[in-house]
């Protein structure tokens, strides 16, 4: 290869010539030089004078800058800023972390024609614009609200200064926000994405001593960034120039030099191509190669410092390696096809190699970032096409450059989470409401009845909706390939990690920073989500390739996985490690790094607490006097506390990393990147790609799923607008129909139709927007990932379940994630993307179903929260019919066993959930139950609030109330102490709520006014629906198991029942009176207690009444004896019991108060929508029944003096002895007072033997069983 013929292809041959002919006229000068050493000379001296030249060219044409005052680099002032702010290394970024914070830019105007842009961060209350420096600013006056200060606000849309005006358009994270000042005019105009938005300001004060200051003002959390001529302007206005001056002498040389540069490229290449690289010249002194990476090396040391100017790498650098990467085209959204499968081009990996090989590290470095910063300010930019032409562009770039491995490396080490946050560039951002109005232009919603005028647009809209998931599919693929390539598993070497333990690391990281706070934008982390999950399950393919995939339980004991922070299904990981340590041995062997972790861990606090207690004994004497002083061990200090044995300090640091990762120490900064060095080489396949799915799976946990459950909002949303409006027509039509034509009838239909036409607008707004969220987030793609993702955590669950003891190093959010999918999938995709376009979705929530009900009170999961979730989740699947379907289809043994822990005693644990699942297999069943919400709440309007009853539609199960009813009839003692426990809660829940409308009852009848908390109110509603549900879940036993009641074998059933019917006695006693306090706080309408009412808990108790005594009375009819049913005669001789009360349901009592003559009696008859005619029989019978065995029964009153009758219920004689202390009761109250507790009812001494007046036993405890003597 000739040296001349390189010479001439990179720099041309007419400069190159006048020197080599020069040199020649000193033939002398370079006796014994090479004659490549000649030309590298040449070449040096040629670029020297060529720059040298173009620098004066500039100089001397350079225009004026007259009309600024300030320094040559333009950036904000962090010396005048009011309210704390957040501002980025360069001084040009700001996030407010104060209520208002205000800040203003280094340098002011005043004269001539000025503009700066801002990219905004968010979407929030901003002003953006101009202020002298006389402006006094604070937390509550910013930039536009004093004298001589001009802003623009897009996010209320106004303009500011002093006074406000409607001005511009609502503007969007991403936006581009140009200021414009024209000090000749007076003027100030405000442009959005390029586009002006009118004259905002005129004659604004100029003159001697007024200079205006770009300047802005930001409410909490909210951030931009400002351009003030640091880079090109992205929409520059004709005439205005930035206050920094653009460095055009240094961008030519740039330009000029890179020129040089590509042909370099061009030939490297190409003798790598050829396979030339050892090829010599024609002097033989050195190979073209290295002929060529010295010309590499005279350019590059001329080229380094440029790059250190943003401007200059966004001007020539970006365009540079778009042009080797072949996307300098401008109609790139035609091209991205071609332009993507061109991307394994190898010239920009020559040049990111000759940039990394001759450039100084701060100078390839400064490139890079404001490379990597120029890629996301453009891909940030809301996107005016479908096809979003810029984010392609960008994308492709950034994975070209991250094919680089030095370069990948660095991105991953310093760039993508550190500086810019990987996670904006695997987000799509909606299209502006321009852009989105062009895409859908017809608008369709859901209408029930159907409206034609609507429908006729459904074909155009799901079309519409279908471009923007093809046009979004587009870039999704380019953002999974970026990931892919960030997560490369092969450049690792003995010196150096592979990309993705890099990755790993910092990802970890970044989900455990939103872990504490949501500090990445939530639509942002939904599509991280699903990027990375595609991206996983494209390795997992490639590399391992097993099915069906899960986590195996190994990966949550062996300390393989970092879990810093991060609670277990067992408790503490501390006290998991203590308690199973043996097992931990068994299955990692003793050499494992755990294991010698935890021993030499157990060694040095022996050690420490062996040297402790020597010290104490040293120092015994003289820290006498002062032991009994607080002690406070400062900061500073502590970390020298706990490292009190230096010299095995060193040896053990990895041990230490080990035990922080599994939790001996305390995590106190979460935030902190893990101290642990990475490995070098490769990692291994699977481990890594399950940490990997670990990671995304509590990333779903932490954030992601908290965006599916906004955008749910959206649709109902638009529910309640759809249903406005039909409301509103019906309306309009009725005044059409019933009012006269007049006056007052045409302005009611005018502002009819006005407010129609409100929702209308309201409602195509938002319809558009759901086609976006139909195309980009409930998808059918997204919905078969998160159901995908579902049966990996099911059986990752499983199996760790199948290993015993293990189970308890489960991490929490695994059970958690699994009851977020669930609902996800149920109520949030569901029905805008129908659960049954899964295929195999039946089985899918089968095994979901399926392990709760197998791990429903397991001993295992002792942590509070998880146990919570459970409960919940299964709430979850009874709420809902496709759920529960589910949860009848799983095992018979699984039924049955999450039916028995349902009926276990509510004693010491959290019982209100259990109570409500079971009152969720009733509902839908029970008297009058066939309700979402109380009906009288239907009249009155309640507002939601939080409640047990939530308004969820009535889904009985028949399968599941036989499980109730062979349980308990199966297991007598169990049944009888549930049902104790029951009762128990229910008089507590019913005394507490009285007792609370007893006390708002007496403040409201105090003559001066009083206010009542409203926490207090909420806790009486509470009482009140937990009261409704237990007596809902009574009638429910009281249906289906009525033996446990009425058998007469069973000892229990009698005690049972007879507390069954003192309580329901008690509860009508208190409603049915229309002159207590119930009725009196009912009367008062207070807004928190709107749930309160007799419809709910009167028709509860009716509805147990009837499944108690409905059998009774049929064979009270077909007998001829005259003789009294068991469980009737329990009520009858109740001594609480009024048939009065009966009659109060009917409004059938004799009872007249002339306080309450005005007072509308309640009556179930009143609600003839919700209580069946059949209903409102059977309680007529009932009452009937009760009154005519009330007069057969004979007087029972109580014929004896105080002294015979019992203490405790004062309503039947005493009958029972107490041994060994004597006191005495009734034999009722005793049998009750046992079921609980064997300490007597007076003095608390143990209860050996309980005897009737005659001395027989009645209960003895004296054996280890007890034995009871059933007498009548």
């Amino acid at each position: 290869m000739d040296a001349d013929k390189v010479l001439y292809k990179v720099f041309g041959a007419s400069p190159l010539d006048v020197e080599r002919t020069a040199a020649g006229r000193s033939k002398d000068d370079h006796l014994g030089h090479s004659r490549s050493f000649q030309n590298l000379n040449w070449v040096n001296e040629h670029i020297r004078k060529s720059l040298l030249n173009l620098y004066i060219d500039m100089w001397n044409s350079e225009g004026n800058r007259e009309g600024r005052i300030g320094p040559h680099f333009v950036r904000f002032d962090i010396s005048i800023q009011h309210g704390l702010c957040i501002i980025s290394p360069d001084r040009l970024s700001v996030n407010s972390q104060s209520s208002f914070s205000t800040i203003r830019a280094n340098t002011g105007v005043f004269k001539g024609k000025w503009m700066y842009e801002v990219q905004l961060g968010s979407k929030g209350v901003m002003q953006v614009g101009w202020g002298t420096a006389q402006c006094k600013f604070n937390q509550q006056y910013g930039v536009g609200d004093t004298p001589n200060s001009y802003a623009y606000d897009g996010n209320r849309m106004r303009k500011w200064n002093v006074s406000t005006h409607t001005y511009g358009e609502a503007w969007l994270t991403g936006d581009i926000i140009g200021c414009a000042l024209d000090m000749d005019d007076g003027t100030i105009d405000f442009y959005r994405n390029g586009r002006s938005l009118g004259r905002a300001f005129e004659n604004i004060p100029m003159g001697a001593g007024i200079a205006y200051f770009p300047t802005v003002s930001l409410a909490f959390t909210e951030n931009l960034t400002a351009n003030f001529g640091s880079i090109p302007f992205r929409y520059p206005i004709e005439d205005y120039k930035s206050l920094q001056a653009p460095p055009m002498k240094q961008v030519r040389q740039a330009m000029l030099l890179f020129q040089w540069f590509s042909q370099v490229i061009e030939l490297l290449e190409y003798s790598k191509n050829v396979d030339k690289q050892n090829i010599l010249l024609n002097d033989k002194t050195m190979s073209a190669h290295a002929f060529l990476m010295c010309l590499s090396r005279s350019i590059l040391k001329h080229i380094g410092p440029l790059l250190t100017i943003p401007y200059v790498t966004e001007t020539v650098f970006v365009p540079f390696i778009q042009m080797l990467c072949n996307l300098t085209t401008d109609d790139s959204a035609t091209k991205l096809d071609s332009a993507y499968s061109n991307i394994h081009s190898t010239r920009s990996i020559i040049c990111l190699d000759l940039l990394w090989t001759f450039l100084e590290e701060h100078e390839i470095k400064m490139c890079l970032e404001s490379t990597v910063l120029h890629l996301l300010s453009a891909f940030r930019h809301v996107s005016l096409l479908l096809e979003y032409p810029d984010q392609c562009k960008s994308l492709i770039l950034l994975t070209k450059i991250c094919q680089h491995t030095i370069t990948r490396q660095y991105f991953l080490q310093y760039l993508l989470f550190d500086r810019v946050r990987f996670a904006n560039f695997v987000h799509v951002k909606p299209l502006d409401e321009g852009g989105l109005t062009n895409v859908v232009e017809k608008v369709w919603w859901e209408t029930n009845p159907l409206d034609s005028s609507i429908e006729t647009n459904k074909t155009s809209y799901l079309y519409a909706c279908e471009r923007i998931k093809t046009a979004i599919s587009e870039v999704e693929a380019l953002q999974v390939k970026l990931l892919v390539i960030l997560l490369n598993n092969t450049d690792g070497t003995a010196k150096r990690p592979t990309s993705r333990a890099i990755f790993l690391k910092k990802f970890k990281r970044f989900v455990q920073e939103n872990l504490i706070s949501n500090r990445t934008p939530l639509p942002i982390t939904l599509c991280c989500f699903h990027r990375l999950l595609v991206a996983f399950r494209i390795l997992w393919d490639a590399e391992i390739g097993t099915s069906p995939v899960y986590i195996p339980c190994r990966a949550f004991y062996d300390a393989s996985i970092d879990y810093s922070g991060i609670d277990r299904l067992g408790g503490v990981i501390t006290h998991l490690n203590k308690t199973f340590r043996n097992e931990l041995l068994r299955l990692l062997g003793s050499d494992h790094e755990l294991i010698v972790a935890m021993e030499r861990q157990q060694h040095t606090t022996t050690a420490t607490n062996e040297a402790s207690n020597n010290a104490y004994t040293v120092t015994d004497t003289a820290m006498r006097q002062i032991v009994d002083l607080p002690v406070t061990v400062p900061a500073a200090i502590y970390p020298r506390l706990i490292n009190i044995n230096p010299p095995m300090a060193s040896t053990s640091q990895g041990s230490s990393m080990i035990l922080e990762r599994f939790g001996f120490f305390s995590y106190r900064d979460r935030t902190r990147e893990d101290r642990t060095p990475i490995r070098h080489g490769p990692m291994d396949p699977a481990i890594s790609l399950m940490e990997l799915l670990d990671d995304i799976i509590l990333f779903y946990h932490v954030a992601a799923k908290k965006q599916l459950a906004k955008v749910a909002g959206l649709r109902d949303s638009m529910s309640a607008y759809i249903n406005a409006i039909a409301n509103t027509k019906v309306r309009l039509e009725h005044v059409k129909r019933e009012t006269s034509p007049g006056k007052n009838s045409n302005a009611i239909q005018k502002e009819l139709l006005r407010t129609t036409d409100i929702f209308n607008k309201k409602l195509s707004e938002q319809a558009r927007h759901m086609a976006w969220i139909r195309a980009a987030v409930y998808s059918e793609e997204k919905q078969a990932q998160l159901a995908w993702l579902l049966k990996v955590i099911t059986l990752t669950l499983q199996m760790a379940s199948e290993q015993g003891n293990m189970f308890s190093f489960v991490p929490d959010f695994y059970l958690e994630t699994l009851s977020d999918l669930s609902v996800s999938l149920r109520a949030h995709m569901h029905p805008t993307m129908p659960i049954e376009n899964i295929p195999d979705y039946r089985t899918i929530l089968c095994n979901a179903a399926e392990f709760l009900c197998d791990h429903f009170l397991d001993p295992r999961i002792v942590h509070a929260n998880s146990k919570d979730v459970l409960i919940l989740a299964l709430a979850g699947f009874v709420s809902n019919p496709l759920m529960l379907e589910a949860l009848e289809n799983v095992p018979r043994n699984s039924r049955i066993k999450i039916v028995t822990n349902l009926l276990k005693p509510y004693e010491n644990r959290a019982w209100a959930q259990s109570n409500w699942v079971l009152l969720r297999f009733w509902q839908g069943n029970g008297f009058a139950f066939r309700y979402e919400k109380s009906p009288h709440l239907s009249k009155i309007g309640m507002k939601q609030q939080e409640s047990i009853y939530q308004l969820i539609k009535p889904c009985p199960s028949v399968i599941y109330q036989a499980h109730v009813r062979d349980v308990l009839l199966g297991n007598p003692q169990a049944s009888t102490q549930f049902l104790n426990s029951l009762l128990n809660q229910l008089n507590w829940a019913f005394s507490e709520f009285i007792g609370m409308v007893q006390e708002i009852h007496n403040v409201s009848s105090r003559p001066e006014r009083v206010f009542i908390e409203s926490r207090q109110l909420k806790i009486c509603a509470t009482c009140f629906d937990l009261a409704i549900s237990l007596l809902r879940v009574l009638e429910m036993i009281s249906t289906v198991a009525w033996d446990v009641f009425s058998d007469p074998k069973q000892s229990s059933s009698e005690i049972l029942l007879a507390r069954l019917c003192q309580l329901l006695c008690q509860v009508l006693n208190r409603m049915s009176s229309q002159t207590n306090c119930f009725q009196h706080v009912m009367l008062l309408e207070i807004p928190d207690l709107e749930s309160v009412d007799h419809f709910p808990i009167l028709a509860a108790v009716i509805g147990i009444l009837l499944a108690l005594l409905e059998k009774e009375m049929k064979d009270f009819g077909a007998k001829s004896t005259i003789e009294i049913p068991r469980i009737t005669r329990s009520l009858l001789i109740e001594p609480s019991f009024q048939i009065n009360s009966l009659r109060f349901v009917l409004s059938d009592t004799k009872l007249k108060n002339i306080k309450t003559k005005n007072i509308k009696p309640f009556s179930l008859l009143n609600y003839q929508e919700d209580v069946t005619a059949d209903e409102i029989n059977r309680v007529k019978q009932m009452i009937t029944y009760l009154d005519t065995c009330h007069t057969l029964l004979p007087d029972t009153k109580l014929i004896s003096d105080d002294d015979n009758a019992c203490t405790i219920c004062y309503a039947f004689p005493i009958t029972a002895i107490f041994k060994p202390c004597n006191h005495q009761t009734c034999r009722i109250c005793i049998d009750r007072h046992l079921l609980n507790t064997r300490e007597c009812f007076f003095c608390k001494t143990i209860i050996d033997k309980v005897e009737d007046l005659s001395g027989n036993t009645l209960h003895d405890f004296t054996n280890e069983f007890s034995i009871s003597r059933i007498t009548s």
